[in-house]
């Protein structure tokens, strides 16, 4: 049953954008600048469901996770927006990684690799495995933790604190009674160095108001970033975020979108049609990334307004989004909303000039599958 709630999410995430709007009354907005345009093989399909910037002696590099097209990381220069060096992962032997959903850079040589099946690990650049671990064996219940995933399509880094992995976890303990969220780790931690799993002790809110039944279930949509001191938790269907500083305690903060109703969580029947349960979902306000912009201090939360015409199995989002900004004190100082059938919304990254979303939707008329095209967007006071 997991398997089929992990295929049902990952096809949901790829079935789910000109200029932006004037934002609201608030103070900052984003605005459109340059773009970067990033060179593509024929082995190489534009999008990703894992890309991370990352800087190094002060320069800056984006890795970029092929796993649709061949298993290769591509790591560019975003200086001179070229292939400096490709990892191959390997399917087979003693460095394989199969079923590969995350690719997280913690430096230019090493990789720490996420998969659907319970295994994780650090590779370095030549693609050798050089810590592995499993937490689906070595008689641990196969219930009892979720699998890791660093992806970016719907934001969900590594957090790595003193030899400490930390990982999100939403498929747990079902089905669930709307009395026991409060006892359910949003994180499971495995410790490195001495091959340790556990749970951490930030709960998820009771905000889900129906018992589970059977395949009647709430999917968390979990987005998550972190500072360096404190991680910070956006579900897909709350208006809140949720900050927490140590893994245990957590305080709210409005961050709800203007352009949204009121959100509270749905439950999904996983046994009727998956297309009308894809199209029932398109009609249900959510959000989408959370985002930590550590150059600018600020949190950018996505927004993705209801659309009735989605998609199965498309990877084009027509449907128009907005971006919430927050400060450092998680106050609201602006909103942006930029419309359909131009942006691929779930290709984003954080860089030094800017948020930067990618134009390769391919309903938008520059569209081109031999190039990855990516808007920058800085923050402007907004022109009274």
């Amino acid at each position: 049953m997991k398997y089929f709630l992990y295929i049902f999410t990952y096809l949901l995430l790829g079935a789910s954008c000109s200029s932006p709007s004037r934002p609201i009354d608030y103070g900052t907005e984003l605005t459109a600048t340059d773009s970067i345009c990033l060179s593509i093989d024929e082995h190489t399909h534009y999008e990703s469901k894992s890309i991370f910037q990352f800087e190094e002696n002060g320069h800056e590099y984006l890795s970029f996770l092929n796993e649709k097209a061949s298993y290769k990381v591509h790591i560019y220069d975003l200086d001179t927006k070229q292939v400096i060096k490709t990892i191959h992962l390997q399917k087979e032997g003693r460095n394989a990684m199969p079923s590969t959903n995350g690719c997280f850079p913690l430096s230019s040589k090493h990789f720490l690799i996420t998969t659907w099946n319970g295994v994780f690990g650090i590779i370095n650049e030549k693609g050798e495995v050089e810590n592995k671990n499993s937490f689906w064996k070595d008689s641990v219940n196969f219930h009892a933790f979720d699998h890791i995933c660093c992806m970016s399509y719907t934001y969900r880094p590594a957090i790595i604190k003193d030899s400490i992995l930390y990982f999100s976890q939403s498929l747990l303990k079902y089905p669930r009674k709307k009395d026991e969220w409060d006892k359910i780790p949003i994180f499971a931690y495995a410790d490195l160095h001495k091959k340790k799993l556990g749970w951490t002790e930030l709960r998820y809110p009771s905000i889900f108001n129906k018992d589970e039944i059977d395949y009647i279930l709430y999917d968390p949509e979990i987005s998550y970033t972190y500072t360096g001191k404190e991680v910070v938790v956006s579900l897909g269907q709350y208006d809140s975020i949720f900050v927490s500083s140590d893994f245990k305690h957590k305080k709210a903060y409005n961050a709800k979108s203007h352009y949204l109703p009121h959100v509270r969580p749905v439950s999904q029947n996983l046994q009727i049609d998956l297309f009308k349960t894809i199209h029932d979902r398109g009609l249900q306000p959510h959000y989408h990334h959370l985002m930590y912009d550590k150059y600018r201090k600020v949190f950018y939360r996505f927004a993705l307004m209801p659309d009735d015409n989605i998609k199965p199995f498309s990877n084009n989002p027509h449907q128009s989004f907005s971006i919430i900004i927050l400060n450092k004190d998680y106050e609201i100082i602006g909103e942006t909303k930029f419309p359909g059938n131009t942006y691929a919304h779930h290709l984003c990254f954080v860089g030094k000039k800017g948020l930067y979303i990618s134009e390769n939707n391919e309903n938008n008329p520059q569209f081109d599958e031999n190039k990855l095209v990516f808007r920058c967007f800085t923050l402007q006071d907004r022109k009274k």
